[in-house]
C-alpha cells in the first residue's frame, strides 16, 4: 500500500514537470522567433543606416493592426526612407503572424542617437492576469505597451548603427 502511494506520488511529480517543460519549450520557441525577427530589422536598419530615424516606431501596441507600407520596394525602386517604411511594415506583419498578438515597437535613444531599441511584443498564451509578475519579461517594457491586458511579453535588442 505504501509502496503504490509512493510510486503515484512520483507519477504524478513526472506528469507536473512534463507539463511545465512543454510550457517552457513553447516559450523558448516564441523567444527565438522575437529574436531572430529582431536580428533581422537590425540588419535592415544597418544597411539602410542613412534612413534610421524613419525606422522609429513607438504607436500603442495593437497586435490586430495590419501594417501597410505607403510604396512597394519589391517592384519599384525607393529611397531610404521608402524603403524604412517598406521595412518596417513587412517586419510589423511578420511579427504579427508568427508570434502571437505579436507586434513592434522600435526606439531611438536621445542619449546615443546612433543607437536604435527594437522591443519584440507578444502575448504569452499562459499569460491570462497584469498582476501576474510572469506576464511580461521585462519590467522595463516600453509604455507603447499602454494598459493591454494580458500585458505582452517584451524583449529588447539594442542596435548600434
Amino acid at each position: 500500500m505504501v509502496a503504490v502511494v509512493v510510486l503515484s506520488i512520483g507519477m504524478l511529480s513526472m506528469a507536473w514537470q512534463h507539463a511545465v517543460a512543454l510550457k517552457y519549450d513553447k516559450m523558448s520557441q516564441f523567444r527565438g522567433v522575437a529574436t531572430q525577427l529582431a536580428a533581422e530589422l537590425a540588419d535592415r536598419v544597418r544597411a539602410n543606416a542613412a534612413a534610421s530615424a524613419n525606422y522609429v516606431f513607438t504607436q500603442d501596441y495593437n497586435p490586430g493592426e495590419v501594417a501597410v507600407a505607403p510604396a512597394d520596394c519589391t517592384t519599384k525602386v525607393c529611397d531610404s526612407a521608402e524603403v524604412a517604411a517598406f521595412d518596417l511594415a513587412e517586419f510589423r506583419n511578420a511579427a504579427r503572424l508568427s508570434l502571437p498578438d505579436g507586434g513592434l515597437v522600435v526606439m531611438q535613444d536621445p542619449a546615443a542617437p546612433a543607437a536604435l531599441t527594437i522591443w519584440m511584443l507578444w502575448r504569452d498564451p499562459e499569460a491570462l492576469d497584469t498582476a501576474d509578475p510572469t506576464a511580461s519579461l521585462v519590467t522595463g517594457c516600453p509604455a507603447a505597451i499602454g494598459t493591454a491586458s494580458p500585458r505582452p511579453q517584451c524583449m529588447p535588442l539594442r542596435v548600434l548603427l
